[in-house]
């Protein structure tokens, strides 16, 4: 415990403050299969970026002070001997400094300025402090200096306040960057197209909708094999960009034209649409997310329908290095996927506030591997919608000249 080490008061538990596990899906490679994998991942790269960008955001949308010095109570303390009295901020905050931020910046030489929560992080505990006289970075002596006691009873009451200083100081500075011009404008800038790709793909689901009232609606995980995501691992065989542009081509011309051969009614693609996402995963790299919307009137088994897209793409497109994960035999506590009718408003409610989003959240790192100018997300276009002819049904007869004649002397 964080308050132990640190010979803490005893840290202030009211607050609604806490980090949200890193909960990631990826694919592994098992006896000669790609098979999905879902766990909580902690000690990855991917998982402590993570952890720190909540913390800043969290830390940039608070004022209270994280670090304060109170006196300890504890039996057998010295008279007047002070402690530490973190926040639960402050333990989170803790946990950030311990981890290896070198290692981070290492594989990732530009994540910084991606990733501006990062990016804000590295610059407040990497800044020259004086202690004890001697100046190094912040981090530098709060992990070789400060962290590295257990036994906090021989520390004096001034190195204490010192320390908190230190702390509190790092706190004010990342939310004097979290509030400064150049960061807005850093996070308008990131939420612009998202939240454009957003109202498109809502938009495409509602132009589905008018063509067909009961949509089904499959969505699909797309990414590859671990192993072939490490050139250490993999050598020759590992995954590039180039491989992950051609493979998405694939895809997209494999929904466009050939789904329909893959279900038992060519009329489930009446009305179809799809969409397409890739991100960049920090541990599992490139990956996708796909929608596909067909006629629910004609397809009924949704499942199986995804299940020929991930096989798709696992045996023909990839040549069995990628993984599939099927959303559609999943089964989820808010559902927006598989039939809904257009009067399903709780399904059409989750599809709009869970399913979309979701498809289109914020990517801090595609941008960063893709080269400039080439797009991550991808729509087909609208369903064209049949106006549909009004008044009495007419005869298919053709009209012949007698007939023609016949009717200009009645009207005459």
């Amino acid at each position: 415990m964080y308050e132990k080490n640190w010979n803490a008061v005893e840290a202030n538990h009211d607050e609604s403050w806490g980090i949200a596990p890193y909960e990631a899906r990826h694919f592994e490679l098992r006896k000669g299969k790609v098979v999905p994998e879902s766990s909580l991942i902690t000690g990855s790269i991917a998982s402590d970026v993570d952890y720190i960008t909540q913390c800043v955001m969290k830390i940039i949308d608070s004022n209270r002070q994280l670090f304060t010095t109170a006196p300890v109570t504890e039996l057998g303390s010295p008279k007047g001997k002070l402690g530490i009295k973190l926040s639960k901020a402050g333990v989170c905050f803790i946990r950030c400094l311990r981890m290896d931020l070198d290692h981070i910046v290492n594989k990732y030489p530009s994540i910084e300025t991606y990733n501006r929560y990062f990016g804000i992080f590295c610059k407040a505990v990497m800044r020259d402090i004086e202690f004890e006289e001697d100046r190094a970075p912040f981090v530098l002596f709060a992990k070789e200096e400060w962290l590295a006691y257990r036994d906090w009873e021989t520390c004096s009451n001034g190195m204490l306040t010192r320390i908190v200083s230190h702390l509190n100081t790092v706190v004010d500075e990342i939310r004097r960057e979290g509030h400064s011009e150049a960061f807005r404008d850093w996070k308008g800038r990131l939420l612009r197209q998202p939240n454009e790709n957003e109202e498109r793909l809502w938009s495409l689901v509602l132009a589905c909708l008018s063509v067909n009232h009961h949509i089904n609606v499959l969505r699909v995980d797309l990414g590859y094999a671990q192993y072939y995501c490490d050139r250490e691992l993999s050598g020759e065989n590992a995954i590039e960009y180039p491989d992950v542009r051609a493979h998405r081509i694939a895809l997209r011309r494999f929904l466009k034209r050939d789904l329909k051969k893959y279900v038992k009614n060519p009329a489930a693609c009446r009305g179809m649409a799809f969409a397409i996402k890739m991100e960049f995963g920090l541990d599992k790299t490139y990956h996708f997310h796909v929608i596909v919307i067909l006629n629910g009137d004609v397809v009924g088994q949704d499942a199986s329908v995804a299940q020929a897209i991930c096989d798709y793409w696992q045996e023909v497109i990839t040549g069995g290095k990628g993984g599939a994960y099927n959303c559609n035999r999943a089964i989820y506590t808010d559902c927006g996927i598989g039939s809904i009718r257009y009067h399903d408003e709780e399904k059409l409610d989750n599809l709009k506030t869970i399913v979309v989003p979701y498809v289109t959240k914020v990517d801090y790192y595609v941008s960063m591997t893709k080269p400039e100018g080439h797009r991550s997300f991808w729509m087909s276009h609208p369903p064209k919608i049949e106006a549909k002819r009004r008044g009495r049904k007419r005869g298919k007869g053709v009209v012949t000249n007698e007939a023609a004649t016949k009717r200009r002397s009645v009207t005459m």
